[in-house]
């Protein structure tokens, strides 16, 4: 079994937790969770690899050793957290992004919206996003804002 290494770093409001497996002359692959899980789940992933990697798996805001969010939680946030994780531990090369559902979506689109940072990307079990239109996303952003205003009710099923 290889052993890890925790390292922390503060950035966007919290404390964040990043496990590393490997040398750090290998190259960078960055293993990214999904919801209720940690970044050591991928130890057994990282005993498989049959190539010499520097694995860097963060244990997102909330979950495992990272701090928490008073404010909720929103994927925007996440990918800042990835866009910062990868200034540090990849800042001269794309990304090699593998992640587990929620981290899949959070790696398939960050991909598209910074390919130049991305060099490959595996999704696993990440749900995507609906299709939807450019034209549709006003309507669908304002009821958002309504939701969020609304106050919470039971709803009856029946």
């Amino acid at each position: 079994m290889q052993t890890s290494r925790s390292t922390f770093h503060e950035f966007n409001g919290l404390r964040h937790h990043v496990r590393i497996w490997g040398n750090a002359g290998a190259p960078p692959l960055f293993l990214l969770h999904g919801w209720m899980d940690v970044s050591a789940s991928f130890q057994f992933v990282v005993d498989e690899l049959r190539r010499d990697w520097q694995v860097i798996a963060p244990d997102w805001r909330g979950f495992g050793l990272t701090g928490w969010c008073a404010g909720g939680y929103w994927f925007p946030d996440y990918y800042a957290d990835l866009d910062t994780l990868l200034a540090l531990y990849s800042p001269e090369q794309p990304a090699q992004l593998v992640g587990h559902s929620m981290g899949g979506v959070i790696a398939c689109t960050y991909a598209g919206i910074r390919p130049d940072r991305v060099a490959r990307v595996v999704s696993l079990e990440g749900f995507g996003l609906a299709r939807t239109t450019p034209a549709e996303a006003p309507g669908r952003y304002r009821r958002w804002l309504d939701e969020l205003v609304a106050e919470p009710r039971f709803r009856i099923y029946g």
